[in-house]
């Protein structure tokens, strides 16, 4: 059997525990080396993996020293937001590394996002963003049925979303251009409410939001967010010929030859459908089967590569976009900072109730509240 491929995992919360699961049960990587600024959480982590034989991490503080140290051939990157970019061009800069599984949102902004893209692409190293539910047995059989015609042409999608368009919504304008073979986005309009100082993840965020995207087949595609207090992912998918609904377990299509809704609950390659965390085991562990492929020349593309990651994140920092110039905006989005930003800096969206808060803030350790990305 060949050798496995070597993963470095800096920041060890709750998405790169998703990721390291993946590697693990992929049974195709070995995870040498893991970072945090905060040693206890390298140890929590740790008791995650003890019934893997593969799991022989080695504890770093200091990311780069992991990078040098560990000699990792994969790196995953699960820091919050805004250390995406600086810390997957050291990774891509790394002696040794092949490639980046980075978390979603790709960057905070724009201009970030697209230096994250020629580092990789100067340094001949792959970029995978962190979009995993594109590995969903029932969003890609949904893809299957649109392709197939078994609802006509699609003519509009919805989801609903909540806790700030970047954090959430991110998944959703990924899945749009994924059920519709990802195909472009071409034009955005949108509006955000921001009455608090509301942050997620160390990222100034809206409370609310309405979002309309264009696509180039004629298909459009809303997202609803934080306007209700129900949010789920998945989306409700309305063509010429019939219905399609899907969550991340199942699918429900209603056409012609349906007799009424007719349900799908279609198994992974890695777990039966209904098994334990079903979601992120199956897509975890596909994600980095398929990132493994491609590192190893088995295959020429990965579906959530770095291209890929940058429109989904695009299209939401065009909603901002819309909202800061009130008006229709066509892609490709032309500024390079982040337009929900500009807007609160220059006083265009004014805070009435004064006092930071950052809904992510339980999960940094000890006096921390703010960041967990300081040593950047």
């Amino acid at each position: 059997m060949a050798d496995k491929l070597r993963v470095g995992v800096i920041g060890c919360g709750s998405m790169t525990t998703n990721h390291t699961y993946g590697y693990l049960n992929s049974t195709r990587y070995e995870v040498v080396g893991i970072s945090d600024l905060s040693p206890q959480a390298m140890k929590d982590f740790d008791d995650k993996f003890t019934e893997y034989s593969d799991y022989k991490a080695e504890h770093f503080t200091d990311f780069r020293e992991m990078l040098v140290k560990a000699m990792p051939d994969i790196v995953s990157v699960g820091v919050w937001h805004k250390g995406h970019s600086p810390m997957t061009i050291a990774a891509a800069a790394a002696p040794g590394v092949k490639a980046v599984l980075c978390e979603k949102p790709m960057a905070d902004s724009l201009g970030a996002a697209r230096e994250m893209l020629i580092k990789v692409a100067t340094n001949d190293v792959k970029l995978v963003i962190g979009h995993q539910r594109r590995f969903l047995p029932a969003y890609t059989l949904a893809r299957q049925m649109i392709e197939d015609g078994e609802v006509g042409d699609v003519q509009l999608i919805t989801s609903i979303a909540g806790d700030g368009l970047p954090n959430y919504a991110t998944h959703q304008t990924d899945m749009f251009r994924y059920l519709l073979g990802d195909i472009e986005c071409t034009w955005v309009t949108g509006q955000v409410e921001r009455q608090t100082d509301h942050w997620e993840r160390a990222t100034r965020i809206e409370d609310k939001a309405l979002a309309v995207f264009g696509f180039e087949n004629g298909a459009q595609a809303m997202i609803v967010s934080d306007l209700t207090p129900v949010r789920w992912q998945g989306a409700r998918i309305y063509g010429s010929e019939g219905m399609i609904e899907i969550t991340v377990d199942d699918l429900k299509i209603m056409n012609a030859n349906s007799n009424g809704w007719a349900v799908h609950e279609p198994d992974g390659e890695f777990l039966k459908f209904g098994e334990d965390r079903f979601e992120w085991f199956e897509a975890g562990a596909a994600q980095a089967r398929e990132l493994a492929d491609w590192v190893e020349g088995r295959s020429d593309y990965h579906r959530n590569n770095g291209e890929n990651g940058y429109k989904a994140l695009e299209m939401i920092h065009g909603v901002y976009e819309s909202a800061r110039l009130h008006e229709q905006v066509f892609m490709p989005v032309k500024t390079m900072v982040n337009p929900l930003e500009v807007m609160i800096d220059d006083g265009h969206l004014k805070v009435r109730y004064p006092g930071q808060h950052d809904i992510r803030a339980k999960q940094l350790r000890g006096e921390n509240l703010g960041d967990d990305t300081q040593n950047v």
